[in-house]
């Protein structure tokens, strides 16, 4: 399966234009690999009532094993077919949900117009957390680089460092609230649901 898009600015606008309307209508959980967004994600929807969506999860059922569909098209098609997903999980989503992002969706490293296209979609759409396992950036990066080591990926633990601190400050600028997950997720949850509520209660 390999489905082509185009590159056009009027089709980056389309793509927008498309959820103009939608505001406030999704919490994403944003941040690399090895953070505990898929972990944490579903107490957060049950604490708020409403569905979890793994966009990687998502990926994997509707289109390829993500690895094997990098391996066979190359990652720039991914990146193109992960948006086409994310926009299918937007449009077929009739109430509020919990949706946890690819640690590469917000990233720019090829096909730059769809990630920029991705990150506006999200500021659009809802609220963004940021997940990280430590408010100090060193040992934030050792956890999340064991972590991802650990998955058994043959991810080599130096890369994944480099990545994490590489990719942080763009996390970072792209979050409305950070929340640390270096523990129990369903108490990382409850933090997560605290900050929200209390947004709300201000505005």
């Amino acid at each position: 399966m390999k489905t082509k898009y185009t590159s056009s600015s009027s089709e980056v606008t389309h793509r927008l234009r498309k959820f103009s309307g939608v505001v406030e209508h999704f919490i994403f959980l944003i941040g690399p690999g090895g953070v505990g967004k898929t972990t944490t994600g579903p107490h957060l929807a049950a604490l708020l009532s409403v569905p979890f969506v793994d966009l990687d999860d998502y990926f994997c059922t509707n289109v390829l094993n993500i690895r094997a569909f990098i391996s066979k098209y190359g990652y720039e098609e991914y990146v193109r077919q992960n948006s086409r997903c994310f926009r299918e999980i937007a449009s077929n989503s009739k109430d509020e949900a919990v949706v946890t992002l690819s640690s590469g969706f917000l990233i720019i490293e090829e096909a730059a117009e769809v990630v920029t296209a991705n990150r506006e979609m999200v500021r659009r759409l809802g609220r963004t957390v940021l997940l990280i396992p430590s408010h100090d950036q060193e040992i934030a990066a050792d956890e999340v680089a064991r972590r991802q080591v650990e998955r058994g990926f043959g991810l080599r633990e130096e890369n994944e460092r480099r990545k994490f601190v590489e990719r942080l400050p763009v996390y970072q600028k792209l979050a409305q609230y950070v929340e640390i997950s270096n523990g129990d997720p369903a108490e990382i949850a409850c933090r997560i649901a605290q900050q929200l509520r209390g947004k709300m209660d201000m505005t």
